[in-house]
């Protein structure tokens, strides 16, 4: 009978040839070895494959699974499925995880008695930048037991004291299992969010550790994290719409946690407000068409209601209130044409 493993790392693996043995690498050249790699091969066109095959007869704890091409949340679904480790960590075949992450990991985790979830920090380059994203433990009014964990969490998100990044997080593997969680195959981006989500609503237990837990590359090109197409962004409206207008009506919430979830819903309709100006820039006509209709349903009568403030798109936000979303985005085509005639 085999041993079962302390870690399942969980790499979901299409089209990157060019970064996936920097990946393996980083996890097999681990000062702490108890650990099972899940590759999901997503039916990548490229010599991924090949560089997963000749890694797997080199290292018996490689384990690959072979599927059709169904996106990346599927890719992370069968690996809940089939992770036979105590703790489950997802990384990216296209980032690496660094040095003594796993024995750094195995410690915080007994230290803080075997939480359902553990939190860490990250790099992350962008272009020549390299950001320091550190870990600390936001502080007990966050975790109150007098309060729902939804009043936590959602009162924790709106302070901005955690990260919805998939692979700051060490996940207990039976918590996972039992619970139903998966990722959403609805959405195109922005999963990691609604899974965490979902994850600290019935988590019992959370634990925080400041170490950088792996190196995140936003700037490589194709990347799903990198290219917001019009599917990826109307399945991020409907995640955030679902969430707020009908998902949150039945959380049991206090006083503070409502204020909190108001907020937060302000900030992202001023967020998509002011992400309408770009459409005609950015969008064929008959995408702009389509997200306008979803816009009207979902958001216009909310965007009317915020404040147009005093930045220099504040024309604009006057418009959104005096005409609404339509014309405005008519006009702002009109004048997108001219400007280019010029």
């Amino acid at each position: 009978m085999n041993k079962q493993p302390f870690f399942t790392i969980g790499i979901p693996v299409y089209n990157v040839e060019k970064y996936l043995s920097k990946c393996l690498d980083s996890v097999l050249c681990q000062s702490f070895d108890d650990f099972e790699i899940i590759a999901v091969d997503d039916g990548s066109p490229d010599g991924s494959i090949d560089i997963l095959d000749s890694y797997a007869e080199k290292d018996s704890r490689i384990k690959i699974i072979r599927r059709a091409n169904c996106g990346v949340s599927a890719a992370r679904n069968t690996v809940i499925t089939f992770a036979e480790g105590r703790y489950l960590f997802f990384l990216d075949s296209d980032d690496f995880m660094l040095e003594d992450v796993l024995q750094q990991a195995f410690e915080a985790i007994a230290k803080n008695d075997y939480p359902d979830v553990l939190n860490t920090g990250y790099l992350k380059t962008i272009g020549d930048k390299r950001i320091e994203y550190h870990c600390e433990y936001p502080g007990s009014e966050y975790h109150n037991p007098d309060v729902s964990r939804e009043d936590n969490w959602i009162r924790l998100w709106s302070s901005r004291k955690t990260v919805d990044l998939i692979m700051t997080k060490f996940f207990r593997t039976e918590f996972l299992q039992k619970s139903g969680i998966m990722f959403s195959n609805r959405l195109v981006a922005n999963e990691d969010s609604e899974f965490i989500f979902n994850v600290n609503f019935k988590a019992e237990k959370v634990a925080y550790a400041d170490f950088f837990s792996f190196h995140y590359y936003k700037s490589r090109e194709g990347s799903v994290s990198t290219v917001w197409s019009y599917k990826a962004i109307t399945s991020v409206f409907s995640r955030w719409h679902n969430f707020f207008y009908c998902d949150s009506k039945f959380f049991n919430l206090t006083a503070e946690g409502r204020k909190a979830l108001e907020l937060e819903k302000e900030r992202f309709l001023t967020s998509v407000r002011y992400s309408i100006i770009g459409l005609p820039l950015y969008r064929s006509d008959d995408e702009i068409e389509k997200l306008v209709c979803l816009l009207e349903d979902f958001f216009e009568k909310d965007i009317r209601r915020l404040p147009v403030g005093r930045s220099s798109h504040a024309p604009v936000y006057l418009l959104y209130r005096l005409i609404g979303i339509r014309k405005t985005v008519s006009l702002l085509k009109i004048a997108v044409k001219i400007l280019k005639k010029k």
